[in-house]
């Protein structure tokens, strides 16, 4: 038996059936984008071409937000397993016919539910508010699916990571010690705040290879072109997209070996 379905709706359940905990996830997508756009939004008034001639900033900054928050989400979903190894579920896992892994991949399929719900949530926002989300070429099927696609991917990858290190913690000041320090690096070595030609020369080559760059630029490029999307912008989305799919396997196979061998009490 794995176990993964049993312990995946248990994390959802401990999820929606806490009133703070939904509330705040709900809500957070949309300060997110208002603060962060109106924010920054003079930065699109100042040079059109540095956003790509995006309509409007937040029409520019939505990638980045919402790679953001699947970041940001996935990094988390570590602690829990520190909680449950500290409050004890954990010990009733282990004697339990289960795989060790499916203890680990639970959170990380949860907290990507969880995701996707304000990934909705923040695009509806985006629509709604004054100067927000223009859709000036269109949108298809195909550019929702790529917007899916690369903020599961990012979530995946970021919280395959920070389970492995849960794995092996006890304490969770560590891991929220160790997601503080990599967190905001991450954002502000990415496009997903700011494009190329507003970052540092040295800066922008660090952010090409970083996943955060990929996931964003990814569904800005659907958002920004729509049904205009060129042979080359094509190419370039399945490089940033394969990019990520290659490291959400490697991550996969690595969160199976390491759970299977080193989860314990």
């Amino acid at each position: 038996m794995s176990g993964l379905g049993p312990l995946t709706a248990r994390d959802l359940k401990k999820w929606y059936r806490n009133p703070v905990s939904l509330t705040t996830g709900l809500i957070q997508p949309f300060f997110w984008l208002a603060l962060f756009g109106y924010a920054f939004s003079k930065l699109g008034a100042i040079d059109p071409a540095a956003i790509d001639y995006a309509p409007s900033y937040i029409t520019f900054l939505l990638g980045g937000v919402l790679t953001i928050i699947g970041l940001f989400t996935a990094m988390f979903s570590g602690v829990n397993i520190i909680f449950d190894r500290r409050l004890g579920p954990l010990s009733r896992f282990l004697m339990s016919p289960i795989h060790r892994s499916s203890i680990v991949f639970a959170k990380i399929i949860s907290a990507m539910v969880r995701i996707l719900v304000q990934v909705g949530i923040i695009i509806l926002a985006a629509l709604i508010l004054p100067n927000g989300l223009i859709f000036a070429h269109g949108f298809t099927v195909e550019g929702a699916l790529v917007i899916v696609t690369a903020v599961v991917l990012v979530a995946f990858i970021f919280s395959s990571m920070f389970s492995i290190i849960a794995v092996r913690i006890t304490r969770p000041d560590t891991i929220f010690g160790i997601l503080n320090l990599v967190n905001l690096p991450l954002l502000f070595t990415s496009y997903a705040m700011f494009p190329p030609a507003l970052m540092a020369g040295w800066l922008s080559t660090v952010a090409q290879y970083n996943p955060v760059s990929w996931s964003a630029e990814s569904i800005r490029t659907v958002i920004l072109n729509g049904t205009m999307l060129t042979a080359a912008q094509g190419s370039q989305l399945l490089t940033w997209l394969g990019g990520l799919a290659l490291l959400a396997v490697v991550m996969l196979l690595i969160v199976y070996f390491v759970s299977e061998k080193e989860i314990r009490e």
